[in-house]
C-alpha cells in the first residue's frame, strides 16, 4: 500500500521559548501503514516517505526548512488507528537570541616589573655618609588586566578543525576595534549530540600590552643599565632599540578572516 504523508499546516503550536531553547514544532499525517505490524507502525511512522512526492519525514538534525538555525531534536508518532499516525517533529532553535551569546570574564592580576607608568626604570639611590652614590633598579607591583571573552554558537562547524587552525595565533590586523596582537585565540570547545550540530565556545585572552615580549640587556648582577628603559617604544613602531627588543612570539592571523561571524 502506498505511503501518504500530509502536513497539518493549521496545527495550533505557535514558536515558543522553553527552558531548551526556542521550539517549533510540525505535525505529519501517515496513512498507508496497515500492511505493517503493530510494533513496526511507529517505526514507519516516525520514518516513512511518501510514495508519490519522496517527501521524507524529517530526522534527527534536519534544519527547519524556513528557520535553518532551528534543527530536529525529538520525533513522536501518535497512533490514530490501524492505518493512520500522527507524527510530530520538535525543532529546537539556537539557544541564543541572536546569532551567539557573547559572555565576558575580567579580573585583575598582580605583576611585577621594573618601570613606572611613564615607562620610566625604577631607580633609587642611597648616598651614604661619606660614600659614593649607589643606584639599584626596584620591584615594582601593578594590578593588569586579565580579561577573556567568550563567543557560544549553535553551528555545524568542528571545533577540533578550528581549534588546529587558529588556537594560539593572534590577532595580525584590528579586530572589534583593538589592536593588532592584543587578542590571543584559546583553544575552541563544542559538544555534538548527531555529528553535524555543534555547540560551540569561541575564547580569545586580551592583554592590552599586546602579546609580544620585550627582551632587556642586564648587567652581570641583573641590573639594567640607566637609561634602556627610556628608550623602549611601547606603540608598535619600533621593534628594538639600544639595549632592548620587541619580539613576536606568537603566529598572526587575520581574524576578521578566520571568524567572519564574530563581530
Amino acid at each position: 500500500m502506498a505511503i501518504s504523508i500530509k502536513e497539518d499546516l493549521l496545527f495550533s503550536q505557535p514558536l515558543e521559548w522553553t527552558a531548551s531553547g526556542y521550539r517549533i514544532i510540525r505535525k505529519f499525517q501517515i496513512t498507508g501503514l496497515s500492511e505493517y505490524s503493530a510494533t513496526l507502525r511507529p517505526v514507519m511512522a516516525a520514518s516513512a516517505v511518501d510514495s508519490a512526492t519522496g517527501f521524507a519525514i524529517p530526522g534527527i538534525g534536519t534544519p527547519h526548512p524556513d528557520r535553518p538555525a532551528a534543527v530536529v531534536r525529538h520525533v513522536r508518532t501518535i497512533c490514530q488507528g490501524a492505518d493512520c499516525f500522527d507524527t510530530l517533529c520538535e525543532y529546537q532553535w539556537d539557544l541564543y537570541p541572536s546569532s551567539y551569546l557573547k559572555s565576558f570574564n575580567a579580573g585583575l592580576v598582580q605583576a611585577t616589573g621594573h618601570y613606572d607608568a611613564s615607562n620610566n626604570l625604577a631607580t633609587v639611590t642611597y648616598t651614604p655618609a661619606g660614600g659614593a652614590a649607589q643606584s639599584q633598579v626596584a620591584d615594582l607591583h601593578r594590578l593588569v588586566l586579565n580579561a577573556t571573552v567568550n563567543f557560544h554558537f549553535l553551528q555545524t562547524t568542528d571545533p577540533e578543525s578550528v581549534t588546529l587552525a587558529y588556537a594560539g595565533m593572534v590577532n595580525s590586523a584590528t579586530w572589534r576595534g583593538y589592536p593588532p596582537r592584543t587578542w590571543l585565540c584559546l583553544p575552541i570547545n563544542g559538544a555534538t549530540h548527531d555529528g553535524v550540530w555543534y555547540r560551540n565556545t569561541y575564547s580569545f585572552a586580551y592583554n592590552p600590552e599586546t602579546w609580544d615580549e620585550y627582551a632587556v640587556f642586564r648587567n652581570v648582577d641583573g641590573s639594567i643599565p640607566t637609561g634602556i628603559a627610556a628608550s623602549i617604544v611601547t606603540d608598535g613602531s619600533q621593534t628594538s632599540g639600544n639595549g632592548w627588543g620587541r619580539f613576536v612570539v606568537f603566529q598572526q592571523t587575520d581574524f576578521n578572516t578566520a571568524f567572519p561571524e564574530i563581530v
